[in-house]
């Protein structure tokens, strides 16, 4: 079961093999994030420095005062095999190794340390993480392999093989409002693989949401199986790295996994309910849709705070990424002509938000009538770029003259909406387009107001396209997991 594995991410001390004074240098990366955050005792190993950061450094792992659960290797892989020696005689429970030069390579020596590497590690007991990866990051327990990634624990966990992903990945879930419980860069995944970290995560009582990065599949029969599980609990959401011929050259060199083909991932991903993406944007639009939004069944979809050609492209949009933009139903019409004569009988699905200058109701409105109505399983309501409103401060405590007209009226305008959505009962996704600001007053303005819809919990989208393919996804995996 995955809970077994529950101990390498609670060590209680750690030590770092080749811990540098040098700020460029990784190992001098991973020792000062651990002595900045991590409450347990931290131990700098260093051949030739009396001291790191201030701490005493010892030659070896064999010279500390006691022993250690668990050890970061940042030295060459000619030294690997005494330190793993050296593991075994100090009880280490898990060894992560950030030195690679391994199978990678393509060398057959190197391939052999690997082997080596592995063999010595089972004979005493140690997991490895790697080699070749950044590592763990556990903003929980302060454990992380770079500074500046967020502190606040969340409920999304993720496994990477790659490192530069793995670190793609917080800073854009960060943008968005996500927030991880645990996240695994694996690297070679010579011991510790897929399998083993998604069975983990589905078992973890701090995880909601799974998501990743696979280049290669160690035991395809066990993922298989794993996968399957792990979706009966909650949602998966992988990108496979290695599609295309390209991709496939560039897979083994990195982290010395078989790519595999795409027809075989996508037909795997389809029989255990896993959602299967494309890209780096995908994935993270997947996550936050099912991170902010409740679950959806049915494609049928209202959009709202659209005008003239844009409601146009927006239709054909939701179409092509799987959804049905459902004409409104009669009794909204009747019950919209009630209201305005005039208007009423005008309106459509996506709704045109510029027809509506002078009628007696306002477009958020007039979308939450439409919405209430059962036809419709999804909302999607396009609040457009913030360039609108970034005249001037959004300090709510700003004299009336110190504040931009732009700005006062944009920030009504974001209130009644956020205020009309937040009513909504349905799953509801909100696109704030991309703005380039000419000045930095303009950049303060938007980030302020993303940040207050963001911090209101809405699932935020760049784009109605990039909303639509995420919540057809949502609703795919909900639908296929009542057939698991």
């Amino acid at each position: 079961m995955g809970f077994e594995l529950d101990y390498i991410f609670h060590p209680q001390s750690v030590a770092i093999a080749g811990a540098s004074e040098s700020p460029d240098k990784q190992g001098h990366n991973y020792f000062k994030n651990l002595l900045e955050d991590f409450d347990g005792p931290v131990y700098p190993i260093n051949i030739r420095a009396e001291s790191v950061l201030g701490q005493k450094t010892y030659k070896s792992i064999r010279d500390l005062p006691t022993d250690v659960d668990y050890v970061i290797s940042a030295i060459p892989n000619r030294d690997i095999l005494d330190l793993v020696d050296a593991c075994g005689e100090k009880k280490v429970k898990t060894l992560h190794l950030f030195t690679a030069r391994f199978s990678e390579t393509g060398y057959e020596k190197e391939a052999e340390l690997e082997r080596e590497l592995l063999a010595r590690a089972r004979k005493y007991g140690i997991r490895i993480i790697g080699p070749n990866c950044m590592g763990i990051y556990y903003p929980k327990v302060g454990i992380s392999f770079m500074s500046g990634f967020p502190k606040i624990p969340g409920n999304v966990g993720i496994i990477s093989q790659s490192g530069g992903n793995a670190s793609e990945i917080i800073q854009l879930g960060a943008s968005r409002g996500i927030h991880f419980s645990k996240l695994v860069s694996y690297g070679n995944a010579l011991d510790l693989n897929e399998a083993d970290l998604i069975e983990y995560l589905a078992d973890d009582p701090d995880t909601d949401i799974i998501g990743g990065y696979i280049e290669g599949v160690r035991d395809g029969a066990r993922l298989v199986k794993v996968l399957r599980e792990a979706n009966k609990k909650k949602p998966v959401v992988l990108l496979k790295g290695g599609r295309t011929d390209a991709g496939t050259s560039m897979v083994s060199s990195h982290t010395a996994s078989l790519a595999g083909q795409r027809e075989v991932w996508e037909s795997m991903c389809r029989q255990t309910g896993t959602t299967n993406v494309y890209s780096m944007d995908e994935l993270i639009d997947a996550i936050v849709a099912f991170r902010f939004m409740p679950p959806a069944t049915g494609s049928n979809v209202l959009v709202g705070g659209g005008s003239g050609g844009r409601s146009v492209t927006s239709a054909d949009e939701c179409e092509e990424e799987g959804l049905t933009c459902a004409a409104i139903p009669a009794e909204v019409h009747t019950e919209l002509s009630e209201r305005d004569s005039f208007f009423g009988p005008w309106v459509n699905n996506p709704i045109d938000g510029s027809i509506m200058g002078g009628s007696n109701l306002r477009a958020e409105n007039v979308l939450e009538i439409i919405a209430k109505n059962p036809a419709y399983d999804v909302v999607i309501n396009s609040i457009g770029s913030m360039g609108p409103w970034m005249g001037g401060t959004t300090d709510p405590n700003a004299k009336p003259e110190e504040e931009d007209p732009r700005t006062r009226r944009g920030r009504r305008m974001l209130e009644r909406t956020l205020e009309v959505c937040g009513r909504l009962e349905k799953p509801l996704a909100l696109v704030i387009g991309d703005y380039l600001p000419s000045d930095q007053r303009q950049l303060e303005s938007a980030q302020e107001l993303r940040r207050q819809v963001m911090e209101s919990g809405f699932a935020i989208f760049p784009s109605i396209r990039r909303a639509s393919r995420a919540i057809h996804r949502l609703s795919t995996y909900y639908t296929r997991r009542d057939k698991l």
